[in-house]
């Protein structure tokens, strides 16, 4: 049986600034890592930022779960259960990790003070969901870049993220850093988490993603499974 779809894109296109993207399909399924892989300005950024509510699409569907939804803003997409994890990071060296955690969306308890416990506790609580042994009130400044990267996916969790998006997610992390990204995001991939890497690494690709997807120039080129190509393949879609 197939798996259900985190979120699934029908005959979607863009008209921005001068470029056309699609119309094009993009399904991702739940539990699935999905690649997609382009040259710069092939139109990656533009699909997710359709997916993310940054930009709405000129035509086209989006359907999460079964269900057509539409997307005006980030936060409906956010809302909608999808995360998008950019490259810079959106994080604050200055505050605890539960406190970035809950940036902009702070639990508060009745006189209006930050309820610090709850979002203790519940960060806590995400920690042990991805088997993590981070401590909730270690200052941010004291991460290494795996880890904020790690902070990140757990904030989506920690917001019932369905599906997260990764833009660049490994550019500036080290082998080991990387290895530990890739263990989380096997784990979220166990529990259903329907996940979008993007990136210009062929070889990262070929080892975290079930599938790929090329852009070039605005066209959807190839998708397939990743057992199905090599690397010089998948490059070779790309520059066509």
């Amino acid at each position: 049986m197939a798996e259900p779809l985190a979120a699934a894109l029908h005959g979607v296109a863009k008209h921005y600034h001068g470029f056309t993207l699609g119309p094009l399909n993009l399904e991702i399924p739940a539990g699935s890592i999905v690649g997609l892989i382009g040259e710069n300005g092939a139109g990656k950024s533009t699909l997710m930022h359709i997916l993310g509510g940054v930009l709405q699409p000129d035509q086209g569907t989006i359907a999460m779960d079964g269900a057509p939804v539409q997307f005006h803003t980030p936060s409906q997409s956010l809302d909608a259960g999808i995360a998008f994890i950019h490259q810079e990071l959106n994080l604050i060296n200055d505050l605890p990790i539960y406190e970035n955690m809950f940036i902009g969306r702070e639990l508060k308890k009745k006189n209006g003070l930050l309820d610090h416990k709850r979002m203790i506790e519940e960060t806590r609580r995400v920690f042990e969901r991805m088997g993590l042994t981070l401590d909730p009130k270690e200052m941010e400044r004291n991460l290494d870049a795996s880890y904020k990267q790690i902070v990140e996916i757990s904030r989506a969790l920690l917001m019932n993220a369905k599906m997260i998006i990764m833009d660049e997610p490994t550019t500036s992390l080290t082998d080991p850093e990387i290895e530990k990204v890739f263990a989380i995001l096997r784990q979220l991939r166990e529990q259903k988490v329907g996940i979008v890497f993007i990136s210009h690494k062929l070889r990262e690709v070929m080892e975290i993603c079930d599938s790929y997807t090329v852009l070039r120039d605005g066209v959807m080129v190839a998708s397939g499974s990743v057992k199905d190509v090599t690397t010089s393949d998948l490059a070779r879609f790309m520059v066509g």
